[in-house]
């Protein structure tokens, strides 16, 4: 018999007294009084008529309190332990231990079998409990088909804006809105975040991922991660951002960044809460940003986002746009398309996408991001239609090629941690010397390389920044030597990640044949006056490995009749005079 009704909400008890116990029986408040009654006493009172001692029974006058703690505290020890801050799930997609998706809707957990809806009482499910919540969308009754998806209507409006990349971007913005519904139970979850100047329809384009994801977005302006983590709590809906913009003297929008490159990958954040009580979130939600002037970024947030730019639109390509988007249908309907195909896409269409990057100059999270995005566009609409719309998939080398070329110039600008160190280095200004002059360090090394400075003259200069000049004689090399402390070097990284000697440790992460770090006394360098222990930097080969990561950056060129893709595929074509090639041949990728 169950005393206490099923309404699967999670509340913290701290004492069991007569309000704490009503609320976990509401509303079946008098059931509970007849599990756990508690008696008043017999007692003879006057008869009003007759005015004889009459016997009153005893009456169930309250709850016993007591036995009831007593009787719940002793179920409660026969269940397993209880992380509610790693076992609690709210509203959004989740993954389950088989590897099925469920989706919460607040009301009820959905999953599918064999193309057959499934719908559950929110409940403990694989060690999770899922806890009943504020409604929000829920799929569509019937299975829904790739040609009467409604994603291949989006993806036509999506092409209405001016892209950058017009064969690439619509696909990952619509991949993007897929993904958002997936939310908990992607392993890697794309940020997407788009640029550009006033009027080029940031804006709209948010309005029409906000009707499609109507009822199960979290969307906001001008927002702090606090104020969106609070909001989220448990859940794994998605969360869009609009005027993410980059404000001097403000860490605001730094913060939202780092709280999205969290959610990435599902790790915790921990807060300091009152009382020396730590607070710890989950998240795992996608994120989508829009700016003007987008705040700065680390290689890693970088990496984890695919950066999407949009141009203005010019008069004859129309003024207003017409989105036909219905805010009842459009989420629901992908939602089913997500429930039913979620095997297939997590299984061979992730694979194919994550293979066919594998080929490419791109590392592990750029594969990760686009080849997610890719998955889940064509889980929507269909390797075809994504054909048909401009982004070649149906010769497993393409899609690779043209996600590389078209993210060059972006994957150019990641550079390691010990080279963005180094690069700060060589920039760094040396402060004013005898003669009032000033010079970067790297104009000076390059001064002596090209024997326009001598080396005592060079060494003074270097010295004011507390670095030196180590040659080797034996086989005419020379070497800039970085200690690990030093007055100026300290104002020089004063404002960096890699301040008070942290460029030390950066700098031994950069290859043997660049920094050498195991020489013993041999790197015992004298500066100003002073022996010290250095970091030996081989500046031939540095500028050597930059040179070398160019490569790969030039354009690739096949003659035009071998080309089976669509030129409007492209954003442009170079013409054969401009770059001198041979008649019949154009510029297939340009980065």
């Amino acid at each position: 018999m169950r005393i206490l009704p099923r309404r699967i909400h999670l509340r913290a008890i701290t004492r069991f007294d007569d309000v704490s116990l009503a609320d976990l029986a509401a509303p079946l408040t008098n059931d509970a009084m007849w599990a756990w009654p508690a008696w008043s006493k017999e007692k003879r009172v006057a008869d009003d008529e007759t005015g004889e001692m009459v016997l009153v029974p005893p009456k169930v006058v309250r709850l016993e309190t007591k036995t009831a703690a007593r009787a719940i505290i002793n179920e409660a020890a026969r269940l397993p332990d209880f992380d509610p801050k790693n076992q609690h799930r709210g509203r959004g997609g989740w993954r389950d231990k088989q590897g099925n998706f469920i989706w919460h809707s607040g009301r009820y957990l959905w999953s599918s079998t064999n193309g057959k809806s499934i719908r559950a009482e929110p409940a403990m499910h694989d060690d999770y409990l899922y806890t009943r919540q504020q409604p929000t969308i829920e799929p569509w009754l019937s299975p829904v088909s790739q040609d009467e998806s409604p994603a291949r209507r989006i993806l036509e409006d999506l092409q209405s804006w001016k892209w950058a990349r017009p064969y690439l971007d619509p696909v990952l913005t619509l991949g993007w809105i897929v993904t958002a519904l997936m939310g908990g139970a992607l392993r890697a979850r794309p940020i997407v975040f788009t640029t550009g100047g006033a009027g080029v329809g940031k804006s709209t384009l948010h309005e029409l991922i906000r009707h499609v994801l109507a009822g199960a977005v979290f969307s906001t302006v001008d927002t702090t991660a606090a104020g969106i983590y609070q909001q989220i709590k448990q859940d794994s809906l998605p969360i869009m951002v609009d005027e993410l913009e980059s404000k001097a003297n403000s860490l605001r929008a730094q913060s939202v960044i780092e709280l999205a490159r969290v959610a990435y990958t599902g790790g915790e954040i921990a807060r300091g809460g009152q009382d020396h009580e730590g607070t710890t979130f989950t998240m795992r939600s996608s994120f989508f940003f829009s700016a003007i002037n987008p705040p700065p970024m680390k290689t890693q947030d970088k990496t984890r986002m695919a950066v999407m730019s949009l141009a203005a639109l010019d008069r004859r390509d129309g003024i207003g746009r017409k989105l036909h988007v219905s805010s009842d249908s459009d989420g629901r309907m992908i939602l089913r398309q997500i429930i039913d195909g979620w095997k297939q896409f997590d299984g061979e269409s992730l694979n194919f996408y994550s293979n066919i990057l594998h080929g490419q100059d791109l590392d592990s999270r750029a594969i990760d991001t686009s080849g997610t995005l890719l998955a889940a566009a064509a889980l929507v609409v269909g390797r075809q239609a994504m054909e048909d719309f401009g982004l070649p998939v149906a010769d497993p080398d393409h899609p690779g090629e043209i996600i590389s070329t078209a993210t060059a110039l972006e994957r150019a600008e990641r550079v390691d941690n010990w080279h963005a160190c180094l690069s700060h280095l060589l920039q760094s200004t040396i402060d004013a010397w005898k003669s009032g002059e000033k010079q970067t360090v790297g104009g000076v090394v390059e001064q002596y390389q090209q024997r326009l400075l001598q080396l005592d003259l060079a060494r003074d200069k270097l010295a004011a920044a507390n670095l030196g000049l180590k040659i080797d004689k034996s086989n005419n090399t020379w070497h800039l030597a970085a200690p690990k402390d030093g007055p100026m070097l300290k104002k020089i990284f004063a404002s960096e990640i890699w301040h008070d000697s942290v460029w030390w440790d950066a700098l031994q992460q950069a290859p043997e044949t660049i920094v050498i770090r195991n020489r013993g006394n041999g790197q015992k360098v004298k500066i100003n006056g002073d022996t010290k222990h250095c970091l030996l930097i081989d500046l031939t080969a540095f500028h050597k490995f930059a040179a070398d990561g160019d490569e790969g950056q030039d354009y690739l060129f096949a003659p035009a009749e071998m080309c089976n893709l669509r030129p409007s595929a492209f954003t442009s074509f170079a013409t054969v005079a401009k770059l001198g090639l041979p008649s019949g041949a154009r510029a297939l990728y340009k980065p």
